[in-house]
């Protein structure tokens, strides 16, 4: 009985301690060179594409909501949009309502 005793005793100690390096383990760092990871994406039609203005209006017309973005072009981003025009379909990567990336979808 006193073995038993000692043996629940150790397993329940074994197991608190595995549970408390499981909670330790940090979240992995994202891949170098993945600047769209963690940021909101959207797809859709390009509406308007005011370069100078720095904004680029896309609609979304192909999910269960319908709805118009309107974005400000980072510098960053100002790169991507190289042939980019009206009618073009789009996928975006943005932050706080600033266009960080953006794809034509061929």
């Amino acid at each position: 009985m006193k073995r038993l005793a000692i043996f629940l005793i150790g397993m329940i100690l074994a197991f608190s301690l595995t549970g408390v390096s499981f909670a330790r383990e940090k979240a992995k760092a994202p891949k170098k060179g993945a600047t769209q990871t963690g940021q909101p994406q959207a797809g859709g039609l390009v509406t308007a594409l005011d370069v100078a203005g720095k904004k680029i209006t896309i609609k979304q017309d192909k999910v269960k909501s319908e709805r118009t973005l309107t974005l400000k072009i980072s510098q960053q981003a100002a790169n991507d949009l190289a042939g980019v025009k009206v009618g073009d379909e789009v996928n975006v990567w943005f932050t706080d309502n600033t266009l960080t990336a953006l794809k034509r979808v061929f």
